[in-house]
């Protein structure tokens, strides 16, 4: 994917503000604050139709304004198309070419970024919801269909915790919603396992690459009773006894607690738990090694390279692990935007277009 132009209108500080990205390296340079983050926000949310830090698409717009409105050109397939994103009172809606389209629509099966922020750099030693939000988002971007699935889980999920919550929840209710999490949460589990199990090789030999040679894995771990399974009607079977056996205990605590929304993502390091045992550089190399791996196997899956998003993340990392980040892009054929609030963080990156953004307004800049 190529990103040709970004224009923007109302979205947070940027009232009015356009970007035409270099085909390699952009640099979106400027003091904390001014908007630079908040480009990188609308960037994601053109190919994703979702932000990474907000909840609620009032908090998208800019104060005092009726709405926001995301236009962006991009190069998919080899052809051109216009994403279309509109946020008011409290409502979105996107438009392809004009017409109508959700986030799903196999039409955007090309239309790809990863992202590269700051707290990603907790990974290790984050919540299991962050790391499984990891996962499932890399998922997304090699498979639209996945929402689809995902969402599903969300709401069944949702639904089973209200019933929860009133109190002697009717029976066959609960049966219904327990079959409709076993069918659902059988292939994320089998999604999520899949992609481990393509990103593990390429995490260990990365790390390697950039820290030291010291053994490194990733892992899915389910409760063990679903671990032990490994078709998709077995594990219908296995998610559906579980939820059964736990019933009574969700009554009382007035919450599912068994399932794929309790699963994480595990990291190894010789052999030990990564967050116990790891020192802070080789957990920050360990996520940038699975950065780096999830490009890689994007690009593979897809054919082409995804955009590459990286907000303030070589201020987070020291000499040698930035030295290796900007190798690996200089490398790359893909498209990468980058915020920094000091552009001499930076080598001179190939084909390199500089802007600098202040007080929500962009402008060419050099260096």
């Amino acid at each position: 994917m190529i990103l040709r132009s970004l224009r923007v209108r109302g979205w947070r500080n940027l009232t009015d503000a356009a970007l035409i990205p270099g085909p390699r390296v952009t640099v979106l340079h400027g003091r904390n604050g001014q908007g630079k983050t908040n480009l990188i926000e609308a960037a994601h949310y053109v190919t994703t139709f979702r932000s990474f830090r907000a909840h609620r698409v009032d908090e998208l717009v800019a104060w005092g304004a009726p709405g926001a409105h995301l236009e962006a050109d991009v190069q998919v397939g080899g052809l051109e198309r216009r994403i279309d994103a509109k946020l008011a009172s409290g409502r979105k809606s996107t438009r392809l070419d004009g017409k109508p389209v959700r986030r799903a629509a196999s039409a955007l099966s090309e239309v790809a970024a990863v992202l590269f922020v700051p707290e990603d750099l907790l990974l290790p030693r984050a919540a299991p919801a962050e790391r499984r939000r990891f996962l499932d988002r890399a998922i997304f971007a090699a498979d639209r269909g996945y929402a689809v699935e995902a969402t599903a889980l969300e709401r069944v999920l949702k639904s089973r915790n209200a019933v929860l919550r009133q109190g002697q929840p009717p029976l066959a209710l609960l049966d219904t919603y327990d079959e409709q999490m076993a069918h659902h949460g059988a292939r994320i589990v089998l999604r999520r396992r899949a992609l481990t199990a393509a990103l593990a090789p390429r995490v260990e030999t990365l790390f390697r690459s950039i820290h030291a040679d010291i053994g490194t894995a990733i892992r899915y771990r389910s409760h063990p009773e679903i671990e032990a399974v490994r078709t998709e009607p077995d594990l219908v079977a296995a998610l559906r006894a579980g939820l059964l056996a736990r019933r009574t205990l969700d009554e009382r605590r007035a919450f599912t607690g068994f399932g794929p929304h309790t699963d994480d993502l595990v990291f190894d390091m010789a052999g030990h738990p990564a967050a116990d045992h790891g020192s802070q550089g080789q957990l920050r190399s360990l996520v940038l090694a699975l950065k780096l791996a999830e490009l890689a196997h994007l690009t593979a899956v897809l054919g082409a390279s995804p955009l590459l998003l990286l907000d303030d993340v070589a201020s987070e990392l020291d000499e040698i692990r930035r030295c290796r980040l900007f190798e690996t892009i200089s490398a790359l054929p893909g498209q990468t935007l980058i915020t920094v609030t000091e552009p001499q963080l930076l080598p001179q990156l190939p084909e390199r277009r500089d802007f600098e953004v202040e007080a929500g307004q962009i402008r060419k800049a050099s260096i």
